[in-house]
């Protein structure tokens, strides 16, 4: 994608995945199922509900059901999320990661955060229809936000592998990226 930033060469044995995508697509499910996949390598999966989901049930309940974030200083949030996969990192551990990205100014944060550890992008998409109806089965999000991601999330990333969820199980993408990444790995 001409203009999307990018970190370069994937690493060969990679310790970072990085799942994007609007709200919805599935990135925190084909997380735990890749992490099945991976296995018996074990990866952490951390994303910026990680860290969101310390905040006092009050903020939530607000941000998530009335889709008010007054109380969210939500570049503390992404700043501690990044903080947090940096260090488990550092000491070690292999992470999944998954995020919205709904702008060029995230997708640089990102990128930078995770710059030394040359992370693989894996970017997801899925259609309106089915991102309605994951949203409101979850509850835990409002209709407005989710589509505010999915008119703002997605072009912000050149990935290494994209996937379109609406019909495809996660079980059966998890599986497709971990042959990329054994295949990727391999090739080292």
């Amino acid at each position: 994608m001409p203009g999307c930033p990018t970190i370069g060469a994937v690493a060969m044995s990679a310790n970072l995945v990085v799942i994007s995508g609007p709200s919805g697509t599935g990135k925190s499910t084909l997380a735990r199922a890749l992490q099945e996949a991976l296995r018996p390598d074990v990866w952490l999966h951390f994303s910026f509900d990680s860290v969101l989901y310390c905040l006092p049930r009050s903020i939530l309940d607000r941000a998530n059901h009335e889709n008010d974030w007054s109380d969210v200083d939500s570049r503390l949030i992404v700043s501690s999320a990044y903080a947090c996969v940096q260090t488990l990192l550092n000491i070690g551990h292999r992470v999944v990661f998954d995020c919205v990205i709904v702008n060029e100014k995230g997708a640089r944060s990102m990128l930078d955060a995770f710059q030394e550890f040359r992370p693989i992008l894996v970017g997801l998409s899925c259609s309106w229809e089915e991102t309605k109806r994951r949203t409101l089965a979850r509850g835990d999000r409002t209709l407005e936000e989710a589509e505010h991601g999915f008119r703002s999330a997605g072009a912000h990333l050149k990935h290494d592998y994209t996937f379109e969820t609406t019909a495809t199980p996660p079980e059966v993408i998890a599986s497709q990226l971990a042959g990329y990444l054994a295949t990727r790995a391999g090739a080292a």
